[in-house]
C-alpha cells in the first residue's frame, strides 16, 4: 500500500499521511529531515516519476541539493553531482572516504552523477550527510552559493521536532504584534479631550 500510494501521481502526500504510510521508517525519516533542516535546506514534495514516486527534495533557493526516496525500504538518499562539484570533492579533505568511493562509482545520467545512499543505519546517514556537506562546500567554492556554509554543516545540532513546520509548502513565520490603532489603553476619552486632541 505504501508504494502504490506514494507512486500515484494524483496523490500528494502530507506529513500526517507519511507517518501512516512509512510506519517504523517515519522516525528515521524525521531524524534525516532534522539534519537537513539544520543545514538550512528547504523541503518540497516532488514527483520523481512513476518508478520512484513522490519524494521530498531539499533546496537552497533554486538549487536542488538532495532528495529522499520514500517508497523504498529502507529509505534512499539521492544526490546529483556535476563535473564542477566532482572536481571540488576530489580535493575536499573533509569528505568521508566512504562518500568519495560512492560518488566515484556512481553512474552518470546526462550531466550529473546520481549517488544513491541507503539510509538504514547511522553510518549510512553519516555518509549521506558528508556528501551533502561536501556538495555545499563545493557550490560555495564554485561561486554558485553566495554564502559560505557555516560550521553548522560540520556539527550535528539537534532541532526540537515540535518546532518544525509540518507543511512543506509554507515556511514558519514569526507572529508580529499588530500596530496600535487609536489611543493607548492607558488613556480614556476624558484624558484625550483634556489634552486638546478630541
Amino acid at each position: 500500500m505504501v508504494k502504490s500510494s506514494l507512486k500515484n501521481k494524483d496523490f500528494i502526500p502530507t506529513e500526517v499521511m507519511l507517518e501512516k504510510f512509512l510506519g517504523e521508517r517515519f522516525v528515521k525519516y524525521r531524524n534525516i529531515l532534522n539534519e537537513l533542516l539544520n543545514r538550512k535546506l528547504s523541503p518540497e514534495m516532488y514527483w520523481y516519476g512513476p518508478s520512484s514516486g513522490w519524494a521530498p527534495r531539499f533546496c537552497i533557493g533554486e538549487i536542488t541539493i538532495c532528495g529522499i526516496y520514500l517508497a523504498q525500504n529502507p529509505l534512499m538518499g539521492l544526490i546529483g553531482i556535476g563535473d564542477r562539484i566532482s572536481d571540488c570533492l576530489d580535493h575536499d579533505v573533509k569528505l568521508d572516504p566512504r562518500s568519495r568511493v560512492l560518488y566515484k562509482i556512481a553512474t552518470k545520467k546526462g550531466p550529473l552523477k546520481w549517488v544513491e545512499v541507503q539510509l538504514n543505519t547511522d553510518s549510512d546517514l553519516d555518509i549521506f550527510l558528508s556528501l551533502i556537506d561536501g556538495k555545499l562546500r563545493a557550490l560555495f567554492k564554485a561561486g554558485i552559493l553566495l554564502q559560505a556554509p557555516s560550521m553548522k554543516y560540520y556539527k550535528k545540532p539537534r532541532v526540537n521536532i515540535k518546532e518544525l513546520n509540518h507543511d512543506f509548502s509554507c515556511s514558519t513565520r514569526n507572529k508580529k504584534k499588530a500596530p496600535q490603532i487609536g489611543p493607548s489603553k492607558f488613556y480614556n476619552i476624558k484624558t484625550v479631550f483634556a489634552a486638546g486632541k478630541g
